[in-house]
């Protein structure tokens, strides 16, 4: 009997240490495409990788092997696995999403011309809103031929992903993964999930991703900016701090009375959505995955400032949220480009116009100026401790 078959595009963490692994030993054939010709060669070169699964009941190493690695180059090597994936995965950021769409066109032609069968494309991203860009990014380069095909037997739906996973580096084929929560999946899809573990098919995707960004990654966010503040390496490090702990608590509360009031959800289904399991080995995650790109994370509508804007908005307390805020401007990670490109911002035209840039508010805004106040009373605690 032929095997399911999962695409994944952009073999990093996810990919491989979430999508890859679940799909493999659920019994699909499980085929890697990815940019990068160090991740692929590492796959393709030992021919099996580890994950350390990160249960709530127990820990467990599993090995996955028998997958095929491919690099976007000019050929299209992985054509005819385009032509037959019954999922295409796409776990990437969603800047790097249209380049993707555009490589994959030539085997989603080919596929047309063979009359194919269905396909369901998953969009891996935390950013919201986002498939009816991806649906026309998929959809754009196709000739006359393919759109109608793609229009009668593609999907696009988007994901809400629950599990960190953690790895040294982008190619590492030592993975750690913590497996408490599934991967929660807009319907309908055009393939049957059922026998996949880990995976669940949901109603009213938007609203869930709205809540989980603003419940799940507020406080991870906190957690990164206030962590690297303190010097810290790892995310386990930072909320063993009592100080970020505390933080991180008041955060969630803070977000939760707004979010109960800005999406009509009760706030005991708020925490309970929120709560996730423990798992009964802490995960190593490091504070520079979780506080990447500082400009989106920062930004109006994303999990600092927009929970600060309902709060706003209903006219509740936000002070947590706010110092949160400012622990992002002072975040100086040189690593990470966008948070370079927010230092400079400051030395250049000053905390004021760069909070009002990034988070999107007016300079004289109630939250611009508490911000701002937090970010000038830390730096200058900072200069006093030199």
């Amino acid at each position: 009997m032929k095997r399911n078959k999962i695409l994944v595009v952009g073999a990093g963490r996810e990919g491989k240490g979430f999508l890859g692994q679940v799909y493999a030993a659920s019994g699909w054939e499980v085929i890697f495409l990815d940019k990068n010709p160090d991740v692929v060669h590492s796959l393709q070169e030992k021919g099996s990788y580890k994950v350390k699964l990160l249960e709530a009941d127990q820990t467990v190493v599993a090995e996955v092997s028998g997958y095929r690695a491919y690099v976007c180059d000019e050929e299209c090597s992985c054509l005819m696995d385009i032509v037959d994936a019954d999922v295409i995965a796409l776990c990437l950021y969603p800047e790097d999403i249209k380049e993707a769409a555009e490589y994959l066109a030539r085997g989603l032609e080919e596929r047309a011309k063979q009359d194919g069968k269905e396909v369901t494309i998953l969009s891996c991203t935390n950013l919201n809103h986002i498939i009816s860009e991806v649906e026309k990014w998929f959809y754009d380069p196709l000739s006359e031929q393919a759109k109608e095909w793609f229009k009668k037997n593609a999907v696009v739906r988007d994901v809400i992903v629950r599990r960190s996973t953690s790895a040294d580096a982008s190619d590492s084929l030592k993975l750690e993964s913590m497996a408490v929560a599934s991967l929660l999946i807009q319907k309908p899809v055009n393939v049957d999930l059922s026998k996949v573990i880990w995976m669940e098919l949901t109603d009213d995707l938007e609203k869930l991703k709205e809540v989980k960004l603003y419940t799940y990654n507020a406080p991870h966010a906190t957690c990164a900016y206030a962590g690297y503040l303190k010097g810290y390496n790892t995310i386990g490090e930072a909320e063993n701090d009592p100080e970020i702990r505390q933080l991180m608590n008041e955060v969630l509360k803070e977000a939760i009375k707004a979010l109960a009031l800005e999406f009509q959800m009760e706030e005991s289904k708020l925490w309970e959505f929120c709560t996730l399991p423990a798992p009964k080995e802490v995960l190593v995650d490091y504070i520079y995955r979780v506080a990447y790109d500082p400009v989106r994370k920062l930004g109006r509508n994303d999990r600092l400032t927009g929970n600060a804007c309902f709060c706003y908005k209903h006219g509740l307390p936000y002070d947590a949220l706010a110092q949160s805020i400012a622990n992002g401007f002072a975040y100086s990670e040189e690593r990470d480009e966008k948070a370079q490109k927010i230092q400079q911002m400051i030395r250049k035209c000053g905390i004021e116009d760069t909070v009002s840039q990034v988070c999107g508010l007016p300079k004289n805004h109630e939250i611009a100026i508490k911000v701002i106040n937090y970010y000038q009373k830390l730096i200058d605690e900072r200069r006093t401790e030199k």
